[in-house]
């Protein structure tokens, strides 16, 4: 989606609304800016007032803005351009403060003739530096002025300032949102990644559903994400559409977008998922799309489920080609043979190597760490001997996540932001990913850029 329904309802309400959008440089207000006006402003009724570049570049850098604002209406107001405006207009009889004002005055007359118009004043930080031996102490007065004229001539009217902190452009106008970059969880010793969100401060007159939500600038272009909804429907199931592997020594994910990062997982390869704090039971849709995919493509499926990730045999399209597992009994080492004489029947029964999926925080509860080390040799030298693919699912904090990460070939950690759900690889290094759970189950990832 490309702007919150939030800011769509707070322009939508009337004409003449203001907005400010204010952010550390980088952190996407242009785009934002100009993803806003793209939305919500008629064809050729948008205008970039813009102290830093020429038609030229806009278009290169945004391409998709030509059919809203046409370079006619792209003011160059760079600090030479600026300046000399207000030379003339000066020279014609205007007070300094006048003159400044006046020369914004003639952009809303324009906008007026225009239908449902927008204006953007990119940035207005630098307005207030190139202008400032003219307006003087009347900052306060200039801004309530250039408000006024937005509501008065029935203009919508954004201002991007680099400026994070609270100002007293705030209190003037009649929506505030700030874009912000933050860091993700990390595992020690490796590079930090960022994520950008939007956070809506004021939208006078509009009910703000959720503070914050996690946005993107992935393609050129400004979206946000919503929360990510917990389908009551973690079935392993029928009507999916198979996805062939990727090659013959590797299987698809069952996600596309997820094939595309890994290529795949390999062959005898032990894959781990971190599953961090507040995420829930909403990571269920990969467990099930990994094995429904392995399913439809002939292959055995072994599931020891993590602690609340309940199957039974009727969540199940292909019975005889999976088998559910918890663990259980007093003897960890007669429990652990067993399972791999029911990999052996699996692998038999499909003729190829089989996915395991293994549920960790299990058998840490069940047995201890002492005896999940025990077992972790056991199983890993079986899938080195059998090619199995093999998937284990750890928990943020759980005492043998150190032993997973030093066996792991890639290594992947979900974790919450915004409501919505991340992905992103430590082994192999990934950028962060939004994942999104589309109908029948189907999760698409958008690059978090």
């Amino acid at each position: 989606m490309s702007i919150p329904n939030e800011i769509k309802d707070f322009f939508q309400m009337e004409s003449g609304q203001t907005l400010l959008i204010k952010g550390q440089p980088g952190t996407g207000k242009t785009t934002l800016a100009l993803e806003v006006m793209s939305s919500l402003c008629e064809s050729k009724n948008g205008m970039y007032i813009s102290t830093r570049i020429d038609p030229k570049r806009l278009y290169a850098t945004h391409p998709w803005v030509k059919e809203i604002v046409p370079p006619k209406n792209i003011v160059n107001a760079t600090q030479t351009k600026l300046l000399d405006s207000l030379k003339g207009m000066r020279s014609a009889g205007l007070t300094n403060y006048y003159a400044v004002l006046d020369f914004f005055k003639v952009f809303f007359d324009e906008a007026e003739e225009m239908d449902n118009p927008m204006i953007i004043i990119d940035s207005w930080d630098a307005v207030l530096n190139y202008t400032s031996h003219l307006i003087g102490d009347s900052q306060h007065s200039f801004e309530q002025n250039i408000c006024e004229f937005a509501r008065d001539l029935d203009t919508h009217l954004i201002f991007v300032s680099e400026f994070a902190n609270v100002m007293p452009l705030d209190y003037i106008v009649d929506g505030v949102v700030t874009m912000e970059q933050f860091s993700l969880p990390n595992y020690e010793g490796m590079r930090t990644r960022y994520a950008r969100q939007i956070r809506l401060n004021k939208l006078r007159g509009v009910e703000i559903r959720q503070k914050t939500y996690t946005s993107t600038l992935h393609g050129g272009r400004f979206s946000y994400f919503e929360p990510y909804r917990e389908h009551s429907d973690a079935r392993i199931a029928s009507d999916v559409v198979r996805i062939p592997d990727p090659g013959d020594d590797r299987i698809s994910t069952g996600i596309p977008d997820l094939d595309a990062i890994t290529g795949g997982l390999k062959y005898g390869s032990c894959n781990l998922m971190e599953i961090d704090h507040g995420v829930g039971k909403r990571y269920y849709q990969v467990l099930t799309a990994l094995a429904s995919n392995a399913l439809k493509n002939g292959r055995g499926v072994f599931i020891l489920p993590s602690i609340g990730y309940q199957l039974s045999s009727r969540d199940i399209f292909v019975p005889t080609n999976v088998v559910v597992s918890q663990p259980q009994g007093e003897e960890p080492e007669i429990w652990g043979k067993d399972v791999l004489k029911k990999w052996d029947v699996l692998r038999e029964r499909t003729g190829r190597p089989i996915l395991n999926i293994i549920g960790l925080d299990a058998m840490e509860f069940a047995f201890g760490y002492k005896e999940v080390l025990n077992l972790a040799n056991l199983m890993i030298r079986k899938w080195k001997e059998t090619n199995d693919i093999n998937l284990l699912i750890v928990k943020s904090g759980q005492e043998s996540m150190n032993m997973a990460i030093h066996t792991a070939d890639t290594y992947f950690l979900v974790n919450e932001l915004n409501g919505g759900l991340c992905l992103y690889g430590i082994i192999p290094r990934t950028e962060p990913y939004n994942m999104f759970l589309e109908e029948r189950n189907r999760i698409s990832m958008t690059p978090i850029v």
